[in-house]
């Protein structure tokens, strides 16, 4: 069922703890990647600051703040596929392996986090008391502890300073450093270093709260899904060559290699790619 401006006014404004009024509210984005059309809605209140409201055809309308964990809208859409996956337990058996690919929308994922991930997901589907969330709330931060392992590098610190072993923000702040530079990257590393400071806190206040519950639970696990999934896709992005290239000729970025030429060492000088569009062939040198 699709939603109206009115329906989705109306629904903030019953939320609204303060009896906010909404000032604003705006499709941003559509997503269909999963068999169904799912909006995110750009909502602004008077006096409840800025909201994403998740809805879209047999998926039930949720909202989200925009300022609480830093949330874009493919976060908040990711966020609320994984929660709506796991609301649907009752209905069908629960699979920790679904609920990660879900929230990481199929990212490949490194074996050591993607095991850890299915563990603690698991732990979620049998949770019950405020000691076994205060459990899940240890293991997110062994996660992050284990996906800082992972990612760094020594040479990353360019002092020479290495980072403790289980310092994980810094580990990841020397991977954001060395592999988005400059000053248009400056935006992304902005949001991806918001998410690692609010996903490592938000574990550290699971580990000790007294009243957490599955859905604060459950939340931390997704903000540890989705960061390892954001760092894999740097990764990824560094390793593929073809990814920062467009077509000369209709700029599309949907190329594919055709052929390249190496040195006598066997290093490539030249990839030739080739536009799954229009067919131009574009020649990069290395």
């Amino acid at each position: 069922m699709k939603r109206t401006f009115e329906d989705v006014t109306k629904y903030v404004e019953l939320e609204s703890q303060n009896k906010c009024k909404v000032l604003s509210a705006k499709p941003e984005y559509k997503f269909n990647d999963l068999g169904m059309e799912v909006c995110v809605w750009n909502v602004k209140t008077d006096n409840e600051g800025d909201w994403w409201v998740v809805e879209g055809d047999e998926v039930p309308m949720n909202l989200y703040s925009q300022s609480a964990y830093y949330f874009g809208a493919d976060e908040a859409y990711s966020f609320h596929m994984g929660l709506m996956k796991r609301m649907r337990v009752e209905q069908e058996k629960f699979s920790s392996e679904d609920f990660v690919r879900g929230v990481t929308l199929g990212t490949d994922i490194a074996p050591q986090l993607f095991r850890k991930l299915k563990n603690v997901a698991q732990l979620i589907d049998s949770a019950h008391e405020v000691e076994d969330f205060q459990s899940i709330g240890v293991q997110c931060r062994e996660i992050l502890i284990e996906l800082g392992n992972y990612i760094y590098v020594p040479d990353m610190a360019t002092n020479g300073e290495q980072p403790q072993k289980s310092n994980f923000k810094q580990k990841v702040e020397l991977f954001l450093q060395f592999y988005l530079k400059g000053s248009e990257n400056s935006d992304y590393r902005s949001m991806i270093k918001k998410l690692t400071e609010s996903t490592w806190e938000y574990a550290c206040k699971i580990t000790h709260s007294s009243k957490a519950t599955f859905y604060e639970a459950s939340s931390c696990v997704m903000m540890c899904t989705s960061l390892i999934g954001v760092c894999e896709n740097i990764l990824q992005k560094i390793y593929d060559p073809v990814s920062q290239y467009e077509c000369s000729s209709c700029k599309s970025k949907r190329l594919v290699i055709d052929s390249d030429e190496s040195n006598e060492d066997g290093i490539v000088q030249k990839l030739f790619l080739k536009c799954d569009g229009c067919e131009t062939i574009t020649e990069v040198i290395f």
